[in-house]
């Protein structure tokens, strides 16, 4: 046991740890209800469905902005994570890692002589377990995907053909629309390939649901009606 504690609490492993402490102090927190629901709001990829501006296709945490298709978050992406929880992700790379390292140093790390060389071993394999833990993670979160694609509620297709206010500025990457449904209104996600083309308060009408990006394409009214 004291050869155990101190593994974990020396380079390389203790990097992990530290990391490890941090995500089950927020899992513990979040079970007592200490931690406010819109912490883990983020979600990886363009895999949602749904009306509002908090999509499970958000890598954004509530805040109503879209970045799909690039940034930090690609890499996980391409793995399969899109449509999972950031703070489940994250939670289990960590996990993993912290695995993979404490093996790492065990079995490895202690076989290279002198402090020096044991240091730089000890980076290479804080970095080379970050990476092992990316296919890893992936490959356990499969089937948790898979459940949450099922869970997830179909497009809102009725709402295709009506009339949408536009909010915020509109191009390839961002834009949102209001539309009244006769309560507290819808707020959506829509794109036009012409950043020029609308303005704030333009009416334009929904004609093409993106699925995969969980948005809309519009045009203006004008257009629609042929005029």
């Amino acid at each position: 046991m004291v050869e155990f504690l101190s593994t974990i609490f020396t380079l390389p492993t203790v990097f992990y740890t530290v990391l490890l402490g941090v995500v089950f102090c927020y899992w513990l927190l979040s079970a007592f209800g200490l931690v406010g629901g819109e912490m883990i709001d983020g979600w990886i990829g363009g895999e949602a469905h749904g009306h509002g501006a908090h999509g499970l296709g958000d890598h954004t945490l509530a805040d109503g902005t879209h970045h799909h298709g690039n940034g930090v978050f690609d890499p996980l992406m391409r793995l399969g994570l899109g449509g999972i929880p950031i703070t489940v992700v994250l939670s289990v790379i960590i996990m993993v890692a912290w695995v993979l390292t404490l093996y790492a140093d065990v079995y490895l790390l202690r076989l290279l002589p002198g402090a020096p060389l044991r240091i730089v071993g000890g980076a290479v394999i804080i970095v080379a377990a970050f990476a092992l833990s990316l296919p890893v993670a992936a490959l356990a979160l499969r089937p948790l995907r898979k459940l949450l694609r099922k869970m997830q509620p179909g497009p809102p297709r009725p709402i295709l053909g009506q009339t949408a206010v536009i909010r915020t500025p509109v191009n390839r990457v961002t834009g949102t629309a209001s539309v009244e449904d006769g309560g507290a209104g819808l707020i959506l996600q829509i794109r036009d390939d012409d950043a020029a083309r609308f303005k704030r308060g333009d009416r334009v009408v929904l004609i093409e649901y993106l699925e995969d990006q969980n948005v809309y394409r519009v045009v203006s009214e004008d257009e629609f009606r042929g005029a």
